[in-house]
């Protein structure tokens, strides 16, 4: 059987095969030249992939959101029908607008905690290369 490699495309990876294709061209950043080391570069890269990433796979994020939207529904069995505000089908349609509301604040919630990580692991001296990395073209 043959193995079938699989190019990862992320931003980790995008910038360390930019680097290995490029390595000792004329006029391509050195990293030396930002007044870190390799290791430190591999270091902040991975850390912020880190950070990008955690927000899950798309599959679990649509398995938060699903749990999200019917857990308000699964409460409001709970309660007999007379109770709820409509009768049966106005509880369900609130419930389920309930829980496509707390799905939507967990998303924007992910969001916000990803971009303030980001930001407060931002350092200018990796990313000034990075974005010259990124930049470059042969």
């Amino acid at each position: 059987m043959k193995d079938i490699e699989k190019e990862i495309l992320d931003y980790e990876h995008t910038i360390t095969s930019k680097m290995k294709v490029n390595i000792g061209v004329k006029g391509f950043p050195v990293v030396e030249d930002y007044g870190f080391t390799r290791r430190e570069l591999d270091d902040y890269l991975f850390d912020k992939q880190a950070i990008l990433d955690s927000e899950g796979s798309e599959k679990s994020q649509y398995t938060v959101f699903g749990i999200l939207v019917v857990l308000p529904v699964l409460i409001c069995s709970a309660f007999p029908p007379e109770k709820l505000p409509g009768g049966l089908e106005g509880g369900l349609l609130i419930s389920i607008a309930i829980g496509i509301l707390l799905g939507f604040l967990y998303k924007a919630f992910m969001k916000l905690s990803i971009q303030l990580r980001l930001k407060k692991m931002s350092e200018d001296r990796f990313e000034k290369f990075i974005k010259d990395v990124l930049d470059f073209n042969k």
